[in-house]
């Protein structure tokens, strides 16, 4: 319904996670369908955050940017990034650090360190550059922040 309401297409499916599923478009594009209104809001709110302050890189990677959305159907179009990139921010938070409990904290920081080994300190430093923005990150997983191809530091 999306992409015929704006004339183009839906192509491969770039991804099917629990927040929804991604598209690729007929015009260099993504479109992520959401299952859930509230993770539909909050991700469409952080690309507006984003697209406001005119971000499209955060330190070396790239941000998709938005290009438009639909309140009906939970739908959000953006553009498509080569990594580096960060993206997916259904999990994210605006203008509040998420307030967990500081064991959950503590494993849920132990189980990322161990996710991106010796990139983890690179991924704290990104989530950090996006609070500045109002945007504490906390779905960062890999395949959500992926490093460049020529970068030579290997995960865990």
């Amino acid at each position: 319904m999306y992409a015929l309401s704006r004339g183009f297409q839906l192509e491969d499916r770039l991804g099917f996670e629990f927040d929804g599923i991604v598209y690729a478009t007929s015009r260099q594009s993504a479109v992520k369908v959401f299952r859930h209104e509230p993770l539909y809001r909050r991700e469409r709110d952080v690309y507006l955050r984003l697209k406001g302050h005119g971000v499209v890189q955060v330190l070396d990677f790239k941000v998709p940017q938005f290009v438009d959305s639909d309140d009906l159907l939970w739908a959000v179009e953006m553009t498509i990034v080569s990594p580096p990139f960060v993206l997916d921010f259904a999990g994210a938070y605006l203008d509040k650090r998420p307030d967990y409990p500081e064991d959950v904290l503590a494993e849920w920081q132990a189980d990322k360190a161990e996710q991106f080994g010796d990139r983890w300190p690179t991924v704290r430093l990104l989530m950090s550059s996006f609070v500045p923005f109002g945007i504490y990150l906390a779905d960062v997983k890999p395949g959500n922040i992926e490093f460049a191809e020529h970068d030579s530091t290997e995960m865990n």
